[in-house]
């Protein structure tokens, strides 16, 4: 019966997907599109114990959902990071958004005014590689917002975003610090201001929940002495 329902809807957007094409143009071992695929087909498993759960990627974009129920919240929401966990591995990033709303979707046709609004998330409020829950979930997981769980950070934007790197700091330490060195490095490198904010963001991040020193000095250079 095809119906509508209400849906836990997980948008997510693989950043710099764009220049990962171009590369694998140019060349034959075809890089980006290994690393990409590997994460999608690990994220099968991730998954896997909900049937109910399904999750489908297009180009640079994931849609995962999960019918819902405000006990399987977490749930939901740890295997997100989860995957983002997989693309940190392969030195990938991706910023999302969460959202409830009715959704249908059968793998090959999808309609859902949830995956609308975790788009919209994703799209205007995200800005930096995390996944934003959106007020309508915290009102309806946690409507006191009263002992929120411990794998959500509030920002200074006022914004709560899955704590990606904090809920899998156990798993492959090493790697996840080398991952994170090289990636911020490589866009603190970059002369776009976008692609740089987003690694002095993930600097940031990474120093408040692992202890880390990536952070650049904001300001440098002589005083300017007056008279």
């Amino acid at each position: 019966m095809v119906e509508l329902k209400q849906h836990y809807v997980a948008f997510l957007d693989v950043l710099g997907f764009k220049e990962m094409v171009h590369s694998d143009m140019l060349g034959d071992n075809h890089l980006f599109l290994s690393k990409l695929f590997k994460c999608h087909q690990s994220a099968a498993q991730i998954f896997s114990d909900d049937p109910n759960c399904s999750i489908t990627q297009f180009s640079d974009s994931i849609v995962v959902s999960k019918p819902y129920d405000a006990k399987s919240f977490t749930w939901f929401a740890t295997r997100v990071a989860q995957y983002q966990r997989l693309l940190l591995d392969e030195e990938l990033l991706c910023r999302g958004g969460i959202a409830v709303n009715k959704h249908f979707s059968n793998g090959s046709f999808t309609f859902s005014a949830g995956l609308i609004a975790a788009y919209g998330v994703e799209s205007q409020t995200a800005r930096y590689p995390r996944v934003v829950i959106s007020p309508e979930v915290m009102d309806l997981v946690f409507p006191e917002r009263k002992m929120l769980p411990n794998f959500l950070i509030e920002e200074d934007d006022g914004l709560l975003f899955i704590d990606y790197i904090g809920l899998t700091s156990s798993i492959r330490p090493g790697k996840l610090a080398v991952s994170i060195n090289n990636i911020v490095g490589k866009l603190l490198d970059s002369s776009v201001p976008s692609v740089r904010e987003k690694g002095l963001w993930l600097a940031a991040y990474s120093d408040a929940v692992l202890g880390s020193s990536l952070s650049l000095t904001k300001f440098s250079g002589k005083k300017i002495r007056t008279r």
